[in-house]
């Protein structure tokens, strides 16, 4: 809603959410451009050389070739950023979860099979990772369309972050989900 100040009507614009896709795959290929369309700003984090190449994705505002090990060297990570994580190997997205569950976040996407998700939860409980941050997980990922082909799964990870978004500006707060019993 808008305020009067000095006669003028003012209006808060919301900004673009950033999303920052860990990996660089189909799937990453596929989703970056839809979730770009929806007012998302994608940042593409990728450990091989090529697949963090500018023309993979054309509509990312930034592509980070980096280090999964050493994400606050390259990437100032906030509390309302989108975080979505499908590398290509379970070593990759458990290093990267348990990093961006250590900080608040407005949500968190993991892609991987019911299995590979639950060794991955497995490994975070061990490290100290509490159920409450584990389970603010959306594993898997996307919503439950049975979604098969790249182009399919982004549009239901498109789709959960449409209703994550939502669901956050209807409750008019910043507030990010936080996970207190572990920061």
């Amino acid at each position: 809603t808008g305020s009067l100040i000095n006669d003028t009507f003012v209006m808060p614009l919301p900004l673009n959410e950033r999303a920052v896709v860990f990996g660089g795959g189909h799937v990453a290929r596929s989703l970056v451009p839809v979730l770009s369309s929806i007012g998302f700003d994608c940042v593409v984090f990728e450990n091989r050389e090529d697949f963090a190449k500018p023309e993979l994705f054309p509509t990312a505002s930034k592509i980070i070739l980096g280090d999964y090990n050493q994400l606050d060297q390259y990437i100032d990570l906030n509390k309302d950023d989108y975080y979505i994580v499908m590398t290509n190997g379970h070593a990759h997205d458990y290093i990267i979860e348990k990093q961006l569950l250590q900080r608040q976040y407005s949500y968190i996407g993991v892609m991987g099979s019911r299995k590979k998700i639950a060794t991955i939860n497995a490994m975070l409980t061990e490290d100290g990772i509490t159920a409450q941050a584990i389970s603010s997980v959306h594993t898997p990922i996307g919503l439950p369309i049975k979604a098969v082909t790249p182009e399919e799964i982004a549009i239901s990870v498109a789709a959960e972050c449409i209703q994550v978004r939502a669901n956050l500006r209807e409750n008019n707060t910043n507030s990010a989900h936080s996970c207190p019993s572990h920061l």
